[in-house]
């Protein structure tokens, strides 16, 4: 490790992608990812993983590493395909970061962030073979809130919503506001209890929103999810059509219940 950071202290212009053992004889664990995503933060990193630390990697994913790769099953066909992915995806995450791709309102990424990033990850998962959900939210009510409380306290509505989703949802999930109280996440590499378990989070952390005091208002949402199967692809904008429906389907069963 320390041999590795002095390295990119004196040339780290010139190194394209860090390929990292999360076990070196000085660094153990998700301090070795962190301690180099310190160094180089606009660097592709690819984490190499044995079978006993297999959940740290997917932790330093989460915070940001490009991908992880099996020690066991890296072979010369797979580790430079993983390299240039890595590459490939860190370079448009790039070019996302030097457009204006954030909702200024939110700070989440606007619906050209999201079509950009969620296009790239939908031909990534079709060439991995990988799942992924796209999950539809906007607020119920949220006129009412406008109406009564002002413009104002609707922003603030918002920027809350926003707050929330971030702290629920991985980092390396795709996060973004539509327009008005549309939001959209796009969830790469999740199974249906994953999904589940992620989406009961977001009930429950909107729940400890509504206690808090400080607002006159209490926020609720419609949620709409569909998962794509690389098996059966399907283009971008028809998996955010049926989200959409989905989310609707779900905003009229709340509707009719109440």
């Amino acid at each position: 490790m320390e041999q590795a950071l002095e390295a990119l202290r004196t040339a780290v212009d010139e190194v394209d992608v860090v390929l990292l053992d999360l076990s070196l004889p000085d660094s153990q664990g998700l301090e070795t990812y962190r301690a180099v995503h310190a160094q180089c933060p606009s660097v592709p990193i690819l984490v190499l993983s044995g079978l006993n630390d297999e959940s740290i990697a997917l932790k330093a994913v989460n915070e940001g590493a490009q991908d992880f790769l099996r020690k066991s099953r890296v072979d010369g066909e797979l580790l430079p395909r993983a390299i240039r992915y890595g590459m490939e995806r860190n370079r448009l995450l790039e070019q996302v970061r030097q457009l204006a791709i954030a909702d200024e309102l939110t700070g989440l990424m606007n619906r050209r962030g999201f079509l950009m990033l969620a296009e790239h990850q939908r031909n990534l998962a079709d060439r991995k073979g990988t799942s992924m959900a796209l999950v539809y939210l906007d607020i119920d009510h949220f006129k009412l809130i406008n109406d009564q409380f002002g413009h104002d306290a609707g922003d603030r509505a918002l920027r809350e919503l926003a707050a929330v989703l971030l702290h629920t949802f991985r980092r390396s999930d795709v996060v973004a506001r539509l327009g008005g109280d549309e939001f959209v996440v796009l969830m790469a590499d999740v199974n249906g209890d994953g999904l589940n378990i992620v989406l009961d989070r977001v009930r429950k952390n909107l729940a400890a929103l509504n206690q808090d005091s400080r607002f006159p208002w209490r926020l609720a949402v419609s949620l709409g999810v569909v998962q794509y199967d690389a098996a059966h692809p399907v283009t971008l904008e028809m998996l955010m059509a049926s989200a959409d429906q989905a989310m609707y389907r779900a905003k009229e069963a709340t509707r009719m219940a109440s």
